[in-house]
């Protein structure tokens, strides 16, 4: 088992910058931006710094004089990180990028509103993933086609080309990726007399031992429940993005391969099994009911979870909690189903609305963004997961990666398994996130994905004409 050793890593400075040299968050889950960590009020002000950007100037370079607007959601979190690689791209461009940047739910609903009225407003916008398909039927971004290369598109991962892309088109070019692994207290493990033994993403732990692992934890450490301590927690409590882990990792599709299809999907016999396997984690008490999504990590720092599903931005905050004693290893799998192990994925995309003014200066910028150099600053910079070949690769041979940022730059490239791909995203969601509540509160397994499967298909009729 991969122990806590924490290295500052430095890394990505020489990942896509240099293999490509500059060739060009969340929904729910904690990757809206990126870690789930964007705070402070909407954040209007253009951040435009033009470095001697005049046409006269730099009449030697490609797009001297012009420029775009981009928005995207992250106030509070991204300007530190951000300023420095727009003003890269304006010296070596000549162009001037205007940036706004808000908080993620006032980011949303801006957006909605300037992409139904047709605005020209924004030539970039931040795209969160699952959204893709609703905005490419609802014709509000232009394909990524003509800009990319076939070339290029394989610079991304697998699970990053399929979820920016609907019906065979390319909409949105990732901007970085997330994945998730196990963590748990070694400090309540030792109390116990428990030694969890090593697990890679070769020969992983299984979902039947952890089970076991945390039964023996709370039968010595807290026999009757009076420190309420959890022994399995998932992080985003019943929340899409890593739920259907559970079911994905039974060999479950999250929904049909047409983007439209529940029924005989989300109510098949991985998702039946899947949640027969959640609901008694808290019919056995070795789950709590009373940890939701957003105080899930609290009681972990605070030693009152034993085993935790959360994202890599986990550790940052184990450390400046100042908890010591913790691990992690990659997701567990499913006896049986060790091949089919499915992990969370999926972060902020790129996209250009219909009605830019300048697609090509914007198709420029994303590729920067995407699989250039600025991609390479912005991973330094913000520590997330690689959506690219070339990055997973620096980062699984690097001798400065910290091993969980390794095992989650693997599962990116190899076990990710995007959020369900379809236009109605936005009410699956809701749906989703709903049968998994009922779930944990003890509702009949079989009936409620019957009910979620038919109010789905109900749902998806308004998009599949």
């Amino acid at each position: 088992m991969k122990s806590r050793k924490m290295v500052a890593w430095l890394l990505i400075s020489m990942m896509a910058g240099s293999l490509l040299n500059g060739c060009g968050k969340n929904s729910e889950g904690g990757n809206s931006p990126g870690k789930e960590q964007e705070t402070g009020k909407s954040n209007s002000d253009s951040i435009s710094k033009t470095e001697g950007s005049s046409a006269t100037e730099n009449s030697d370079k490609p797009f001297a004089g012009q420029e775009i607007t981009w928005t995207d959601t992250g106030a509070g979190a991204w300007e530190e990180n951000v300023e420095p690689i727009v003003a890269k791209f304006e010296e070596e461009t000549g162009a001037k990028v205007n940036m706004e940047l808000y908080s993620h739910s006032d980011y949303l609903q801006m957006l909605q509103v300037k992409l139904e009225s047709g605005s020209d407003d924004y030539d970039v916008i931040g795209i969160d993933v699952p959204l893709v398909a609703s905005y490419a039927v609802k014709d509000w971004v232009a394909s990524m086609d003509e800009y990319f290369t076939d070339e290029e598109k394989k610079m991304f991962n697998d699970s990053a080309y399929e979820a920016g892309s609907w019906d065979g088109v390319f909409y949105a070019p990732a901007m970085n990726s997330s994945s998730q692994l196990l963590w748990y207290n070694n400090a309540l493990l030792k109390e116990a007399g428990i030694e969890i033994p090593e697990s890679t993403t070769e020969n992983r732990l299984t979902w039947e031992q952890v089970t076991d692992y945390a039964k023996q934890t709370l039968d010595k450490v807290d026999p009757d429940g009076s420190k309420g301590i959890s022994g399995i927690t998932f992080a985003q409590v019943s929340r899409t993005y890593q739920m259907n882990q559970i079911p994905n990792s039974l060999g479950g599709k999250n929904i049909g391969d047409d983007g439209y299809t529940a029924e005989g999907v989300i109510n098949d016999k991985a998702w039946i099994d899947g949640a027969n396997w959640y609901q008694g984690l808290f019919n056995d008490k070795i789950s709590l009911k009373g940890i939701t999504a957003d105080d899930a990590a609290d009681f972990f720092l605070a030693g009152k979870i034993v085993f935790i599903v959360d994202g890599t931005w986990l550790a940052n905050r184990c450390d400046k909690g100042e908890m010591k004693d913790y691990a992690y290893a990659p997701v567990p799998a499913f006896e049986g189903h060790e091949s089919e192990v499915g992990t969370p994925t999926g972060s902020w995309h790129f996209g250009i609305p219909k009605n830019a003014k300048n697609k090509e200066l914007a198709a420029e910028f994303i590729k920067f963004m995407s699989i250039g150099e600025g991609n390479s600053m912005w991973l330094e910079a913000d520590g997330d997961v690689p959506a690219t070949v070339a990055g997973v690769e620096t980062m699984m041979n690097s001798d400065k990666a910290p091993e969980y940022m390794k095992i989650a730059a693997y599962e990116s490239a190899n076990t990710a398994v995007p959020r369900a791909m379809t236009p109605g995203y936005t009410e699956y969601d809701t749906v989703i996130q709903n049968t998994w509540e009922d779930i944990k509160n003890g509702s009949d397994v079989s009936d409620s994905l019957n009910n979620a499967a038919s109010k789905i298909e109900k749902v998806m009729e308004k998009y599949n004409k």
